[in-house]
């Protein structure tokens, strides 16, 4: 009788499986990859070499300095018994590397119809009539400045590329400016004379002196 109480409680037991049914947790589910138009995976930029910052451009260099320019001045004053009416400023302008820019403020009014030369003398003074100029300076002698005067047009000094120098050792300032009648191509009479001076700038002109013209 006993037995038989023992077993009912065990099968009652086995068929219950034994206790506590087991609890399964689930397992989590793979997280979805994110795919790009076109099926393939979304490639992860790639760092740039040396660190994965990028290089810095080299700033750009600076611009060339501006050419040097110099400039000169010689006031034309007439000789006795011309007939040149008054004064005439020549201005002279030369960029590094280039010839040399001759202009007169006016025109030169009261001149007889003809040809005239415009030169380069070597003294450094006119003197009295331009007595004193001295001969023609050997080193612009072929560079001399024709100026051609008409009955219904006076003469104008406007020349843009002449072969002087206003710096260095062949520089024009220090010398004297002369006018002349041409007489079959070569300086005539003395017509007008100044002395080349250094210029500040286009119109102004600096105490007279030799050397070189300032920039």
């Amino acid at each position: 009788m006993k037995l038989k109480l023992v077993l009912v409680p065990l099968l009652a037991l086995a068929a219950c499986g034994g206790g506590k049914k087991k609890t399964t947790t689930p397992e989590p589910m793979p997280e979805a990859r994110t795919e790009p138009a076109g099926g393939s995976p979304e490639a992860t930029p790639t760092p740039p070499a040396g660190g994965g910052t990028e290089a810095k451009a080299e700033p750009a260099p600076p611009p060339p300095p501006p050419p040097k320019m110099w400039h000169a001045k010689a006031e034309l004053a007439p000789v006795k018994g011309a007939k040149l009416k008054s004064k005439v400023a020549v201005m002279l302008h030369q960029e590094e590397g280039k010839g040399t820019a001759v202009q007169a403020d006016t025109a030169l009014e009261g001149l007889k119809p003809g040809k005239y030369v415009l030169v380069v003398h070597e003294a450094a003074d006119c003197g009295p009539n331009a007595t004193k100029a001295g001969k023609v300076w050997a080193d612009t002698a072929a560079n001399a400045i024709t100026i051609e005067v008409t009955k219904d047009a006076p003469g104008k000094v406007d020349s843009s590329d002449v072969a002087i120098n206003l710096d260095g050792d062949k520089a024009v300032v220090g010398k004297t400016l002369v006018l002349h009648e041409d007489n079959k191509g070569k300086p005539g009479k003395a017509v007008a004379c100044g002395s080349i001076a250094k210029a500040e700038d286009a119109g102004g002109a600096a105490p007279a002196g030799g050397g070189g013209a300032t920039k």
